[in-house]
């Protein structure tokens, strides 16, 4: 990875929409969001150099971003001047780059101040069966680039009946599909489920938590509880192992450098791997954002991205850790984020 195409991806990360006229043909279709702040949205992923990126799609033709086409060469535009050329247009076999991505349930209803998911009822994509996840999976395991499978969820009802839903969707992939990695994103309250989902088949686990230090949880989750996240955390470690275990870290909530650096040592001092993740906003968690946090977030940086991508690596590093050892979820897809080891 070159640092100019780290510097372009942070910068089509701080944007965070583009632009694509209808002239310009798509070889494949874009992925629509059913979950977290992208909810909603459709999006495109973009290779570039040895760097990828996604990018949600606005209708907007006076965004900063434009993609153009000229024969069978894409080209990035920022501002009106080619800013990334030789761009490829990644496929995502659901949702993600090489691997199955799934939202068992497009509702939840813990309403965090960040998260454009809508509460129970109020879903148009409702709830994706074992069944249908099956078929997905089998649809998308006859391309050669198909490496994993990942199940998450919003909260339609309970943690514990979503929880059960997962497991029983992890342990059907597993009985068809023996060899392949699986990574599990939830949330718990009972710590066995995590017993649970590992016997069910899941190899990797993720489990956020979302923003540092508890002050700013609790305003931005106020049905999640800090304890229990990090003490799911902590046997999810014990579950999975060192480097098998993931959480996310927003920026831009309104916290400091020190705040988040504060976070990444506690984490991986618990052999966790931290995933550093810009804030999305959007119509659908705008206001909600503005309300729970006492003022309105700002996107965030391309400056501030690679400063604190670059802070997260050495601190992983000291800690004899890596996003590497990862194989499902985002450090694999490597699409939304400054990832250490990868772009930094």
């Amino acid at each position: 990875m070159t640092e100019e195409d780290t510097r372009q991806k942070a910068k089509l990360l701080e944007i965070g929409e583009i632009f694509i006229p209808r002239e310009v043909d798509m070889p494949c279709f874009a992925s629509h969001s059913t979950a977290g702040p992208d909810t909603g949205h459709s999006a495109h992923a973009f290779g570039f150099g040895d760097s990828r990126v996604k990018i949600s799609l606005t209708k907007d033709p006076d965004a900063r971003l434009r993609l153009s086409q000229s024969g069978g060469d894409y080209v990035i535009y920022l501002d009106g001047g080619k800013f990334i050329e030789n761009v490829k247009i990644i496929p995502l076999i659901a949702h993600a780059p090489n691997q199955a991505f799934l939202n068992l349930s497009g509702e939840c209803r813990l309403e965090c101040a960040f998260c454009a998911m809508p509460g129970p009822g109020g879903s148009t994509v409702g709830t994706l069966s074992t069944e249908r996840a099956l078929n997905i999976i089998s649809i998308n395991f006859r391309s050669r680039d198909f490496r994993a499978v990942a199940l998450t969820s919003g909260i339609p009802d309970s943690v514990e009946e979503t929880n059960k839903r997962l497991t029983e969707a992890a342990g059907a992939v597993r009985k068809l599909y023996p060899r392949i990695p699986i990574g599990i994103e939830a949330y718990f309250e009972d710590l066995d489920d995590i017993q649970e989902l590992k016997d069910a088949g899941a190899t990797e686990m993720k489990i956020n938590i979302e923003t540092w230090p508890r002050k700013r949880f609790e305003k931005a989750c106020p049905n999640r509880s800090f304890e229990i996240t990090l003490a799911a955390l902590e046997k999810a470690v014990e579950i999975f192992g060192r480097g098998k275990v993931t959480s996310n870290i927003i920026i831009g909530l309104g916290e400091s450098d020190d705040d988040i650096v504060e976070g990444i040592k506690h984490l991986t001092g618990m052999g966790v791997v931290p995933n550093l993740r810009g804030i999305r906003l959007g119509p659908s968690n705008q206001e909600k954002l503005e309300k729970a946090m006492g003022a309105m977030p700002e996107r965030v940086s391309a400056k501030r991205l690679l400063e604190l991508g670059r802070k997260h690596k050495n601190i992983l590093e000291m800690n004899n850790l890596s996003t590497r050892t990862f194989e499902t979820m985002c450090f694999t897809c490597k699409c939304c984020d400054i990832v250490p080891m990868v772009d930094v």
